[in-house]
């Protein structure tokens, strides 16, 4: 495959995903907020600093109300990474590989983005966001079940699926390395409400909530957190999970091309050190410098991938 064909696959997955998270992120903002006397203020600024927005955001609003917030995360042009942008550059991404692409896989995709420029045509009133905000994740849920039900699990299955997962784990390291502080056994008041109100923000924000309270029973606890979000194989966002569906795929190009590439072998080691730390106690792990080392690793690979696969 030509390396723009596949680059343009591997953004246009990582696109889409970076819009789901981004609504993901907002609407579990939003139920806390909901329940907050200061309307979860610190959290929408949050979201602003730990996205790297802030000094974007600042040159164009006085202060980081929820619908200044809003409109500049879904709707502003200027942000690059505002889900309009995003699916903007994703459509076009997928345009340019048409050919490659399913009809389903194609619709869904179109869909979407026009579903997006509909509902995001003017400022975005909160009474609505619910709405809006679950259109964007269905629209990516019908991608993901067009791409797993329509496309040939060949080499352009395999680059869409690199940047689904590339993105996917960076996000949920991210978002872990945000709030590491409150999953530390000496978090002050374990138990309390705001604490508890800051891990469902958490689990909310990577679509891990209800199956968190399934498999513990309701029961939250920082180093329960913890290893749910980076070791548990069955949560598909957890960082174990990104990286085994990385070294699965990377196995997958190997094959087709006929070669071992460095991305797999760095995708190899990850797993194998994942492996290895689950089998530690979770109290153990420095988790701050567990973290950190993983957006390196994570870089480093997404770095890789690019240079094996001439993607530019």
């Amino acid at each position: 495959m030509l390396g723009r064909h596949g680059n343009n696959l591997f953004w246009m997955a990582r696109y889409l995903e970076r819009s789901e998270n981004t609504a993901r992120r907002i609407q579990a903002v939003l139920n806390h907020a909901l329940s907050r006397e200061d309307g979860g203020r610190e959290e929408w600024a949050a979201i602003l600093v730990n996205g790297g927005f802030k000094t974007t955001f600042d040159k164009k609003f006085e202060n980081n109300s929820p619908t200044n917030v809003i409109n500049f995360l879904l709707r502003d042009r200027d942000n690059l990474n505002s889900v309009m942008s995003l699916m903007s550059a994703a459509r076009q991404n997928g345009r340019s590989v048409r050919t490659c692409l399913t009809r389903e896989v194609w619709l869904s995709l179109n869909e979407s983005w026009i579903a997006c420029e509909t509902v995001l045509k003017r400022p975005v009133n909160i009474h609505d966001l619910p709405t809006i905000l679950d259109d964007i994740k269905k629209g990516s849920s019908l991608f993901r079940g067009a791409l797993y039900g329509t496309m040939l699990h060949n080499d352009i299955f395999n680059f869409l699926c690199l940047g689904t997962y590339i993105e996917r784990v960076d996000n949920t390291i991210r978002t872990i390395d945000e709030k590491y502080h409150r999953l530390l056994p000496t978090a002050k008041v374990i138990g309390g409400n705001e604490d508890q109100g800051q891990w469902e923000v958490m689990l909310r924000s990577l679509a891990a909530w209800r199956s968190f309270n399934w498999l513990k029973k309701g029961r939250l606890d920082p180093s329960g957190v913890a290893d749910f979000l980076i070791f548990d194989e069955r949560m598909p966002r957890s960082i174990n999970f990104c990286y085994r569906q990385l070294k699965s795929n990377l196995d997958n190009l190997s094959n087709i091309y006929g070669r071992v590439y460095e991305s797999s072998k760095i995708a190899s080691e990850i797993v194998d050190g994942l492996n290895n730390n689950r089998s530690k106690n979770i109290h153990k792990i420095n988790l701050k410098d567990f973290i950190g080392d993983h957006i390196a690793k994570n870089h480093e690979l997404s770095l890789k991938v690019a240079i094996d696969f001439n993607l530019n």
